[in-house]
């Protein structure tokens, strides 16, 4: 039965496309009166990808969670990319996962309940894999079908990273290609080719675990590529960094398909919200249309970005080759005073 059902079909947004704007959502929260313990090393106040909780006995507590609406049409499959999306931000931050709880919104009047079943199991697989446990979680009946988790990690609080901690110099590195947001975008409408829609799953299913990999090596700022798009994420790693970043376009690693459906104009809400939220720090030179859209793409578990020294950007990138292939060097940190906050070329 579930094979009859197109998930995408069912929502008006899909994935982490369905985020609200980011220059909105910003706005509210500076209006917040937050508490900031001491124990309380990283928080809402540069929208980092997860929290920093002090242990007091050297470790940290990551704690994050993330859900949201189908962006594929396999059960299994939304499960699986709905937990490595939430689970990369702990990896984010430099830690490990190790509980999960699920937060599900399930449509009972409209979808079979037997969509549970391999949607749940996509999850705890992925889970799994990362070497953690689904330990409970919540449901409700709602209009909607949405799903995600809520993950606690630990990290060593030296080994902790954040999206501020950016020097000029610094080579910015992504773990993984650009394209999600037009690909799945084409997937919905079905236009998407099917020769594409393999490396697309495979790339939202692959678990960001990065850190591990990164032994002796300074990464001085970390964050996760989601729904704000690469331009939208580290323009708010550079505003917590004081410094400018410029990418090289030609360096950005594409997943197949995404430059023809670009190409198309296959482009959804958050394109354009995205690039309302850049547009007044970013100079795109003289770039294509094309690839302007692809800088503000919404991803869903997209890739890391990473900042580190220069001297150890072929090192690190050696190592995430062996796991990430498509791991490029794509930026350069460079003191503030050079222009606009972020450039394209």
């Amino acid at each position: 039965m579930s094979q009859e059902i197109r998930l995408t079909e069912t929502v008006q947004k899909g994935g982490c496309a369905a985020k609200l704007p980011a220059g909105q959502l910003r706005d509210i929260i500076k209006k917040l009166n937050l508490q900031k313990p001491a124990s309380l090393l990283v928080g809402t106040e540069h929208m980092d990808d997860a929290c920093l909780w002090d242990l007091g006995d050297g470790h940290g507590l990551v704690q994050t969670l993330d859900f949201f609406t189908p962006i594929v049409d396999d059960p299994y499959d939304f499960g699986s990319i709905a937990a490595a999306n939430a689970l990369s931000d702990v990896y984010a931050m430099g830690g490990a996962p190790k509980i999960a709880l699920s937060i599900l919104a399930f449509p009972s009047q409209t979808l079979p309940i037997e969509l549970l079943e391999p949607l749940l199991r996509g999850a705890v697989d992925k889970v799994q894999e990362a070497g953690a446990c689904l330990a409970g979680g919540h449901t409700i009946d709602d209009d909607t079908l949405k799903f995600g988790l809520s993950v606690t990690g630990f990290v060593r609080n030296t080994q902790a990273w954040a999206n501020s901690g950016i020097r000029a110099g610094d080579s910015l590195i992504l773990t993984k290609a650009l394209g999600t947001g037009t690909l799945t975008s084409a997937l919905k409408r079905r236009e998407l080719d099917a020769p594409f829609l393999s490396p697309l799953l495979e790339s939202m299913k692959q678990l960001n675990r990065a850190p591990e990999l990164l032994e002796g090596i300074t990464v001085h700022a970390a964050t996760d590529i989601t729904g704000f798009g690469l331009a939208g994420h580290s323009l708010q790693m550079a505003r917590a960094s004081g410094v400018n970043i410029s990418f090289d376009t030609s360096a950005f690693p594409l997943l197949p398909g995404a430059k023809e459906c670009l190409d198309k104009g296959v482009l959804n809400r958050a394109h354009k919200t995205n690039l309302d939220y850049v547009k007044s720090e970013t100079d795109f030179g003289s770039i294509s249309d094309s690839s302007r859209w692809l800088t503000v793409d919404p991803q869903t578990s997209g890739g890391l970005l990473l900042a580190v020294p220069q001297g150890e950007a072929a090192a690190a990138l050696e190592r995430l080759k062996a796991r990430f292939p498509r791991s490029a060097v794509i930026g350069q940190a460079l003191p503030t005073g050079t222009g606009a906050r972020l450039s394209f070329r």
